[in-house]
This record gives structure tokens, sequence and C-alpha cells, in this order.
């Protein structure tokens, strides 16, 4: 069987890059210039749901856009949940048996991680313009789904006011913020003195 991406999105993608997983049967993947979620039979290739967030001018603005590198599979034996992350940069936890939200996840199955990241000398970026994304699968390890960041590629920084980077971990039940590193360190943090005069 085959499985053509042409429909989820605005155009077609010519440069899947995702790794679908496959769990008992079942084939996860992102595909598609709006990074769509497909769960489909691994025997067959029918569909059995299909999940796409649309962000609207968030999307546009996205430094790492398209279909993505794939996404991260939990489950504690009794629930089963997919986890990845928008081209807007959201971090969605879906039900993998239905592909609906998990609705105690963050707000209603949505944690924007945008909130949190920070220009210049600590101001919270634009929620929709702000420069940050990732392409990346979340790394999921027991009960935490850890994601980090990414920005626009092969192009000079515009300022030194850009965008910092971060790498933050996420209760997988909840979406509840469990730590936070910042690659470029904050007043308070270790290295932050070899930062001088901005």
């Amino acid at each position: 069987w085959r499985f053509k991406t042409d429909n989820l999105g605005t155009r077609p993608e010519y440069k899947v890059e995702g790794t679908p997983l496959a769990i008992r049967g079942v084939v996860y993947a992102t595909g598609g210039t709006r990074r769509s979620v497909v769960s489909l039979d691994g025997a067959t290739g029918e569909v059995r749901w299909v999940h796409s967030y649309r962000e609207g001018q968030r999307a546009v603005y996205a430094p790492r856009q398209l279909s993505g590198r794939g996404l991260s599979y939990w489950t504690d034996g009794k629930e089963e949940r997919i986890l990845y992350v928008t081209t807007g940069y959201r971090l969605i936890s879906l039900d993998a048996r239905t592909g609906q939200l998990i609705q105690g996840f963050g707000r209603g199955g949505i944690v924007d991680l945008k909130e949190g990241a920070v220009i210049n000398t600590g101001q919270q970026i634009d929620l929709e313009s702000g420069e940050i994304g990732l392409h990346s699968t979340p790394t999921v390890v027991k009960d935490i789904v850890i994601v980090g960041s990414s920005f626009r590629e092969g192009l000079a920084v515009k300022s030194r006011n850009n965008t910092k980077g971060l790498v933050r971990a996420f209760d997988v039940r909840t979406g509840r913020k469990l730590w936070q590193f910042n690659t470029i360190p904050r007043p308070g943090e270790f290295g932050s003195d070899t930062w001088e005069n901005d």
C-alpha cells in the first residue's frame, strides 16, 4: 500500500523527512505542509484518523515549517498518547486510539511553547510572530516529554536581541513544566557573568 500526503496542507510537500512510528500494527506519522498527524492501519494503509491543527499566520511566521521529523509515543499500559510539535511551536498531546486532544494536558491538549521564550533582556516574544520553532520530535523519557528549540536556517542573526534558545521538560500526563535549561544563561544562572555588557 501507499499513503500520499499531498492533501495534508495547502500544497504538496516534496521533501518529507519524518520518521513514522509502527506500534502494534498501527503506523503514526506527520505529513504535509500543515504538519498533520495521521494514524494508519499498518496492514492495509487505511486511514484510522487524521489530526490537523490550523495556526493561521503563526504558522506562516514559523522558522521551521513543513511536516517536520515526526512524532513521539507514550503509554503507561492503559493510556496511549501521540505527542508532536506544530509548525507554530505548540506541543500537542493526542489520544493514540482516536486522534482527539487530551483535555487534561496543558490547555485543552496544547502547551504553547512560545510562552516563556524571550528576546533581549527577558521580554516575552510575540506569540504570533516571535521567531522560535522546532522540526524534531519531542523526546519521551518515562513520564517526561522534553522539547528543544530552533531558529531559521542558513541566515545571519539580525541582532544580538534575537530569541534565546531553551530546552524544557513537561509532565507527559498534565503538560506542567518541570524544568528549563536556557542556552544563554539568564541573570543569576551559572555562566551569566561571562556575558559582559549585554
